[in-house]
């Protein structure tokens, strides 16, 4: 986050912060530390006060400030640097604010006498007094050359010449240089966003050159450009997508740690066991060997020694390599003997192969299955006990006592992948329908039929501000359609809604539900191949 955008970003984000009360502080993920804010001028549009969520992702190389109206899932309890904050942030309000936007710097001086730093380098820091002065940094003379100004170390004397600055520079003309340079100088203006077809957002304070993004961003190529008016409202779009998503992510690696472990201790071991099984099949092998010679022992004396034999194959004769300090009687028995081990070996690795493949597919299963019990509220500390094997740690079938949620799914609970890697729930009968509501966090989607019973499906996203494909909409209402009498159907209705506003009917059977807000319906074609296509393990 360049300075210049971040001064315009808190330009525009200082008024709406003013006399909002801080909630609550949570760290979902490193580095990443979220202030839920609420009232002040952060209003809806109906006109009433608003709840928003200030994320600050501190990081050197590229740090991100930006105001959000979803809420990130925390999946972490706090640490005691935010208890800290907590206890002199947590129920005041904020009475001043400034930005020093050259050091990316906001400090938010709450009615307690206390004051947030914010800062994008080091994070977030708590302060007892006022903020310190802050005076406006010296712009370069007009007449110089930004060029020129960007050479050598001459740039080290103006703070205002940031290094995203500096990389623009050289690719505008002078004149083109000294406008920019103007117009970032009085300040106020709009924000530019930059994405690519992958869905990566980048916002900057000016519009980039092409030759410069091409050079920045030579793999991901082209990118659509838009102009925003609001920075705040740009920044929220491009931080959920990177910010939220890396937090998500993280979650699921914390979760799966444990299970990807012992994952990867029996991809060694299958490793293993297929060498194995290369070593006694040579030995298996041998058996034709101790066929041969036994047909032609006659040639050789009872106590006849040789370092190897030429005896007549069916492919003509053929030189076979002996033991010397055995007879030619011995080695044949040994040939005889290796045969054997390895069949017995061969028979025995078929049952250790299996029960190997069982073990992995188990922990596979149990890591999946761990991501799919991760929500807003869940815990992702390992739920697995016993002692680790070999450095990995082995995944048992208990829930960690005191756990908030159980380790895997329900039995009643199906999981699928679908075809752009969204997590799918499915009940299995009623009381699967209730389950896989209660695992559903508040910003995923529940899909019904529109049109009499089914199967309750869950879409698992992230974060509220995920977009989710089209493709895994119809995947997700034809697994539902699947579960109802219109499976044998050429088309089925399919309702979809957020699952905040799907809510049980009390004193009702399970499953039974009421809607309270509806997303709107769609048509798909059920195809019954389509289960088998996207079922993950159980």
């Amino acid at each position: 986050m360049d300075a210049h955008l971040f001064r315009r970003f808190c330009d525009t984000l200082i008024p709406a912060l003013l006399g909002a009360r801080v909630e609550k502080i949570h760290e979902p993920g490193q580095g990443v530390t979220v202030f839920t804010v609420y009232g002040g001028g952060l209003g809806r549009a109906d006109g009433g006060p608003a709840k928003r969520y200030l994320v600050l992702r501190a990081d050197r190389k590229a740090p991100l400030l930006f105001l959000s109206a979803h809420r990130v899932p925390v999946n972490a309890q706090p640490p005691a640097s935010v208890m800290r904050l907590r206890k002199y942030l947590s129920e005041r309000r904020i009475a001043r604010a400034s930005c020093h936007w050259t050091e990316r710097r906001l400090y938010l001086e709450t009615s307690g006498g206390s004051t947030l730093l914010l800062d994008l380098r080091e994070g977030p820091t708590l302060l007892f007094g006022p903020a310190p002065a802050f005076e406006e940094p010296a712009w370069p003379d007009p007449e110089v050359s930004p060029s020129a100004l960007c050479s050598g170390d001459g740039w080290r004397a103006w703070p205002v010449l940031t290094p995203a600055l500096r990389r623009t520079l050289p690719y505008l003309d002078p004149e083109d240089g000294r406008a920019l340079l103007m117009d970032l100088q009085a300040g106020g203006g709009d924000v530019f966003m930059y994405e690519t077809e992958t869905g990566e957002r980048e916002v900057s304070a000016w519009p980039l050159p092409r030759a410069q993004w091409l050079r920045m961003k030579p793999v991901r190529g082209e990118a659509r450009e838009s102009v925003w008016e609001d920075p705040v409202a740009a920044l929220a779009l491009a931080g959920e997508s990177r910010v939220y998503a890396a937090v998500a992510a993280g979650a699921r690696q914390m979760a799966a740690r444990p299970f990807a472990a012992e994952v990867k201790r029996l991809d060694k071991l299958l490793d293993k066991l297929d060498r194995e099984e290369v070593r006694l099949a040579s030995l298996r092998d041998r058996q034709a060997d101790a066929l041969l010679l036994q047909g032609q022992l006659y040639r050789f004396g009872p106590e006849e020694k040789r370092a190897s034999v030429t005896l007549d194959g069916p492919g003509g004769p053929r030189e076979l390599a002996l033991e010397p300090r055995l007879t030619v009687r011995e080695n044949m028995a040994a040939l005889f003997h290796q045969a054997a081990r390895g069949r017995r070996g061969l028979e025995h690795l078929v049952e250790r192969r299996a029960a190997v493949r069982a073990e992995k597919n188990a922990a596979v299963a149990a890591m999946l299955q761990r991501e799919a019990a991760l929500n807003g509220t869940g815990d992702t500390g390992s739920a697995y006990t016993g002692h680790a094997g070999r450095g990995a740690a082995r995944p048992e079938r208990a829930a960690r006592p005191g756990a908030g949620r159980p380790s895997g799914l329900p039995k009643q609970v199906q999981a699928f992948r679908s075809g752009d890697g969204f997590l799918l729930l499915r009940g299995r009968d009623t009381r699967g329908n209730a389950l896989a509501l209660k695992l559903a966090a508040p910003h995923d989607y529940w899909l019904h039929t529109a049109d009499g019973p089914s199967a309750h499906v869950i879409i698992r996203r992230d974060h509220a501000g995920q977009e989710v494909p089209e493709r895994t909409l119809a995947e997700a209402g034809a697994l539902a359609a699947l579960k109802s009498r219109l499976r044998d159907e050429a088309r089925a209705e399919i309702q979809y809604s957020l699952a905040k506003y799907i809510h049980p009917m009390k004193k009702a059977a399970p499953g039974m539900v009421r809607i309270d807000k509806s997303e709107g319906t769609f048509w798909v074609s059920p195809d019954r191949d389509l289960e088998e296509k996207l079922r993950m393990p159980e």
